[in-house]
């Protein structure tokens, strides 16, 4: 528009002017200002005013060129200080890597301010701080980061709330999550860190009542996700089994989802928990009917280990799965010992010395002799089954303890001998 102007006007001029000369009259202009007094005629005077817009044109175009010469050189400043903050960077998580972590701080904090990417910095100095022990260096990075980015609450909380467990800060880290899970509720990477920081608490009735929110989310999934429950359950039986109640224990046993109590760990961990409430009787029951549907090694070595009062019915049901396994140790082990609650000898011995011939076991050599030399008054009998249970329990470093144990054993029994004689 400028440009326009000027040509519109310097065309009025000259015509003007020409005009003027070819006829002669080129006008007179008188200025008066004080004591002063300028006369000039019109063409100088258009000449001057020409030449004062050029000049103003000049002077307009040379300013906007050193304008843009100026932001070309800013925008370059701009990219270059930029590429060295991404440099700084990526170097910076090279070092972090690769364990040298004061090195990774210092370098990840250089140029942040042209950092486009300041956030990923700030965090990956709070994971150098973090390790270097400096916890307060690392919660001031967390707190410029949340400046630098005021929308990334989530994965600013997480980080510090993973650097928090890192530290095993778990009541800082538990404080943390649960305002970002009020902040976003059903936060898969929140649920799944507040499910570990419960585990780790041992505070099993709160992890129970995450457990829906954390299924619901998808947080954690498939075999990862059924440990959880499992830990859960398990951890809440010892809680109630602390009390001395049984029927707290029970009452929790009945409230428990069926595809946990059909675990093998969490019918034996709950028939744990009733030994210990001194309810071997009701454990009995548990393992037997869990038994009866399912065949698990474990549960049966832990059904063998009982010590209680069998009924004709129990030993019935017990035999009756010694049809499908005739060759369990544990199970004819277990049925040695239920015979022998009952008064049956004979029977109790050959479960015994079948379970023996199956697979030596020291708790069967034992049990066995306690038969022999109680009840069966066969002492020599009794003493080898000690001398070989003993000889497995201490194995090639025993051999000093045998000989000992044999030399009282034979005192014990010539002694008395000599007396009757």
């Amino acid at each position: 528009m400028n440009r326009i102007f000027f040509v519109l006007l310097s065309s009025a001029v000259i015509v003007t002017g020409y005009a003027m000369y070819t006829n002669n009259d080129l006008g007179m202009m008188q200025v008066s200002f004080a004591e002063y007094n300028y006369e000039a005629s019109l063409l100088e005077v258009g000449v001057v005013v020409l030449g004062v817009l050029f000049a103003f044109l000049l002077l307009s175009y040379a300013l906007r060129r050193l304008k843009i010469l100026t932001g070309l050189f800013s925008e370059k400043r701009s990219q270059q200080l930029t590429e060295k903050a991404r440099h700084s960077l990526e170097q910076g998580l090279i070092e972090l890597s690769e364990g040298r972590y004061a090195k990774a701080e210092k370098i990840l904090l250089q140029k942040i301010d042209h950092n486009e990417n300041s956030l990923s910095s700030y965090l990956a100095a709070a994971r150098a701080a973090q390790y270097q022990g400096a916890h307060e260096r690392r919660d001031e990075y967390l707190r410029r980061a949340q400046q630098s980015t005021p929308g990334a609450d989530i994965a600013i909380g997480l980080t510090q709330a993973e650097l928090q467990l890192d530290h095993n800060q778990l009541e800082q880290a538990l404080a943390t999550l649960n305002h970002l899970n009020q902040l976003s509720p059903l936060h898969a990477c929140v649920l799944k860190l507040l499910a570990k920081t419960h585990r780790k608490l041992a505070d099993w009735e709160s992890l129970r009542e995450c457990l829906p929110d954390v299924k619901k989310a998808g947080a954690i999934t498939g075999e990862k996700l059924l440990s959880l429950e499992i830990d859960t359950w398990c951890g809440l039986m010892s809680e109630r089994g602390k009390t001395c109640y049984i029927d707290l224990l029970t009452q929790l046993w009945e409230i428990m989802p069926h595809n946990i109590k059909a675990m093998p760990e969490v019918v034996e961990y709950y028939a744990v928990e009733l030994i210990k409430l001194h309810a071997s009787g009701e454990a009995e029951q548990v393992l037997r009917d869990y038994l009866c549907n399912n065949w698990v090694e474990s549960s049966v070595m832990l059904y063998s280990e009982l010590d209680v009062m069998a009924s004709e019915q129990q030993i019935g049901i017990v035999e009756g799965w010694l049809q499908q396994h005739q060759h369990n140790e544990h199970l004819l082990y277990a049925l040695g010992k239920m015979c022998a609650s009952k008064d049956m000898w004979g029977q109790a011995r050959t479960y015994l010395e079948a379970s023996l011939s199956v697979k030596p076991m020291p708790a069967t050599y034992l049990k066995l002799a306690q038969l022999l030399e109680d009840h069966l008054e066969d002492s020599r009998q009794a003493h080898e089954y000690y001398r070989q249970g003993l000889h497995m329990l201490c194995g090639d470093y025993g051999e000093e303890v045998l000989a000992n144990a044999e030399n009282d054993f034979q005192r014990a029994i010539v002694v008395p001998e000599l007396r009757v004689i």
